[in-house]
């Protein structure tokens, strides 16, 4: 798994969540998952992960793109993830270090629980450690009830931070803010 701790559903959850707290611990990500532990992916890059052959395709038409300088929107990053049916994505929640702790246990128990998503991760967004991003994950950014409603739930688990949704295909395709073609790489804000 690499630089990830993972919850394997091998010791209470509460238990995890005390021994791996974002702010106390050296690692480079941690994620849970709804629904049973025996029954996840080997590795996580993140649910419904594009297969790694589709992905390669993806790659090579995206950089085919890029190099004709065709113009890039956001309307045409939507069409790849339709046409390679690459729709998951997932809520950023960036927290300061003084609050990860509490909003990651909160967010970690809902997503296990069933109730919030279909799986979570946090990891550190500086080396200071100053600033975390719990990511809750969706299977369809183009399902606008499915992403709202785990908005709506975020919000009654407590989190009043600024949320952000961005598809996962952004990712994937190295769309981050401030990049060459102008595009926003999150689609929803609340």
């Amino acid at each position: 798994m690499g630089n990830w701790i993972i919850f394997e559903g091998d010791i209470p959850l509460d238990d995890f969540l005390e021994k791996n707290r974002p702010s106390k611990i050296e690692f480079i990500n941690m994620g849970v998952f709804a629904g049973d532990p025996q029954q996840r992916p080997t590795v996580f890059e993140f649910p419904g992960s594009i297969a790694k052959p589709q992905k390669h395709v993806l790659l090579e038409q995206w950089e085919k793109t890029v190099k004709k300088r065709r113009r890039i929107t956001n309307d045409y990053v939507r069409h790849l993830a339709e046409q390679y049916s690459y729709k998951s994505g997932k809520w950023l929640i960036y927290c300061p270090s003084a609050e990860v702790d509490e909003i990651w246990t909160t967010v970690a128990k809902a997503v296990v629980s069933g109730t919030l998503g279909s799986a979570t991760n946090v990891f550190a967004s500086n080396e200071e450690k100053e600033l975390y991003v719990i990511c809750v994950y969706t299977e369809d950014f183009t399902n606008k009830e499915e992403v709202w409603a785990v908005e709506r739930s975020l919000r009654k688990l407590g989190v009043k931070v600024t949320l952000r949704y961005k598809p996962n295909i952004y990712t994937t395709l190295g769309i981050y803010a401030g990049n060459e073609w102008q595009l926003r790489p999150t689609i929803y804000r609340s």
